[in-house]
């Protein structure tokens, strides 16, 4: 890594998890359906979160204190995204369905039987937006742990033009977390049978961000234009 590169990433990480502390700190969070995680944990072992790729942070703010883990894509800026989780507790697996990722996955299955929480973005990093993609399926079919969809919305934010047009959300905004039903992945499947779970998981991360923009007052987005 050249010199000039360490600075930008030094600097990313330091106003990065500065800005990001002091942001999520002033959001009255509001959470929905999270009794049953420790059940989870105590049953089998850890949890499999999955979220949207513009959602992730605010949530994963939220569960800092637990020392999971959590998947960031090998691309330049993943490194100021995982320095910046490493600052609040969180270890990284560098990796991704482009580059990485059989490596990233093995490892992920390993720490899971050890009983680590993870957490992962199924339409990450390139999109597209809210479409899983089957990683996390396999993910849970090796692992044995269970896929709980994390939703998350605010009622105020700034929306990028990123691929999954990214929504910052603005200071002392109310904000909600919605868990899904958990999902429970058989250990043999066949190649259609990933498909159907692949899509249960999508239609669990759909509904809990239904249900978190509806918690904020937020009318849910265009089902055509969301995809896009």
């Amino acid at each position: 890594m050249r010199v000039s590169q360490h600075i930008k990433v030094w600097l990313g990480t330091w106003l990065g998890t500065w800005l990001y502390n002091a942001l999520s700190s002033t959001l009255r969070v509001s959470v929905e359906a999270d009794e049953r995680l420790e059940q989870l944990r105590q049953r089998h072992g850890a949890v499999i979160f999955a979220g949207w790729h513009s959602q992730l942070l605010v949530p994963l703010w939220h569960h800092r204190f637990t020392g999971g883990y959590a998947i960031v894509s090998e691309h330049a800026d993943g490194e100021i995204i995982a320095r910046m989780l490493e600052g609040i507790g969180y270890t990284c697996v560098r990796g991704s369905s482009t580059r990485g990722g059989i490596k990233a996955l093995l490892r992920l299955v390993k720490v899971a039987r050890e009983g680590h929480d993870i957490g992962v973005t199924p339409d990450g990093p390139q999109g597209p937006r809210y479409v899983a993609q089957p990683g996390v399926v396999y993910l849970a079919q090796k692992s044995g742990c269970p896929i709980v969809a994390m939703g998350f919305a605010t009622s105020r934010f700034w929306q990028f033009r990123s691929w999954d047009k990214f929504k910052l959300p603005k200071p002392w905004s109310r904000a909600a977390i919605c868990y899904g039903e958990p999902i429970h992945v058989p250990a043999r499947l066949s190649d259609d049978e990933v498909e159907l779970w692949r899509q249960r998981v999508e239609a669990s991360l759909m509904a809990v961000t239904r249900r978190c923009e509806a918690a904020v007052g937020l009318p849910p987005e265009d089902d055509a234009a969301e995809r896009d």
